[in-house]
């Protein structure tokens, strides 16, 4: 690609090189008035690759130093006529830009990590978030409404206790013998009630018969089990089982949830 510049004070048109205009940043001497200007003020390319010239003496480049090279090879007027202003590229600039567009797009690409880590922890946790941030549950309804999800009590078995617990049998009806627990539940709050898993032992300790009862099954007929163990609050339960067969010398009780609520 052909470059040309002019000279401002003599306007003569000069043939200029890559090399010039990058070690003395576009400061260049006119060979024609010995005028110092900048080259990239009036730089432009040529539409012919071969352009005619007035003279062929070749330039001097500029070096670290500062030197100002000096232009000697001078375009005719009529090829001069037929050039066109080149622009330049700031490659700092555009460098700066493309970094600051790739910044951009990390800090939104985390930010909507950020929000699907937070939507997945809300879907998990919901009953655990609304049991300790009660102002949430409408936000935490709305949610599963949105979802098609259930909000419902929140399950911390480690705050869960059995008090006391005694297996008698009953003296009336031979076979039958009547389990007795008093459950609690610590929490500062309400929760789900627990699955009851009981186990009968013989005189080894090993086991020979195993149950697990629900909250259904181990309340009482007028209870609803959907309504939850109040908070900091105990109950009594009493199961009345068919052992006729077994005839346990032990037994073991044991409180769980099954898994996290389902949606």
């Amino acid at each position: 690609m052909s470059m040309v510049t002019s000279c401002p004070s003599c306007h003569t048109t000069f043939r200029i090189r890559h090399e010039e205009l990058r070690a003395s940043r576009g400061r260049v001497r006119c060979g024609q008035c010995s005028e110092i200007f900048n080259a990239f003020d009036a730089l432009a390319t040529l539409d012919e690759p071969q352009a005619e010239t007035t003279s062929a003496f070749p330039a001097n480049e500029g070096d670290a130093t500062g030197t100002v090279p000096d232009l000697r090879t001078k375009v005719s007027s009529k090829w001069a006529e037929s050039a066109k202003p080149l622009s330049f590229t700031d490659m700092a600039a555009e460098k700066a830009a493309r970094r600051n567009r790739h910044t951009w797009a990390w800090f939104a690409a985390a930010l909507l990590m950020m929000a699907l880590l937070t939507a997945q922890a809300a879907y998990n946790f919901r009953s655990q978030i609304a049991a300790y941030y009660p102002d949430l549950k409408p936000y935490l309804r709305s949610y599963c409404e949105f979802l098609q999800c259930t909000l419902g009590l929140p399950q911390f078995s480690e705050l869960l206790s059995i008090e006391s617990s005694d297996l008698q049998a009953d003296p009336n009806r031979p076979g039958l013998i009547v389990l007795t627990a008093i459950l609690r539940n610590r929490a500062p709050f309400t929760q789900a009630y627990p699955m009851l898993e009981l186990t009968f032992t013989d005189t080894q300790d090993h086991m020979v018969a195993r149950r697990v009862f629900t909250a259904a099954e181990y309340l009482a007929s007028n209870a609803n089990p959907n309504n939850g163990m109040q908070a900091n609050s105990e109950f009594t339960t009493k199961l009345y089982i068919d052992s006729d067969d077994l005839k346990p010398a032990g037994y073991r009780l044991f409180l769980f949830y099954p898994e996290s609520p389902s949606s």
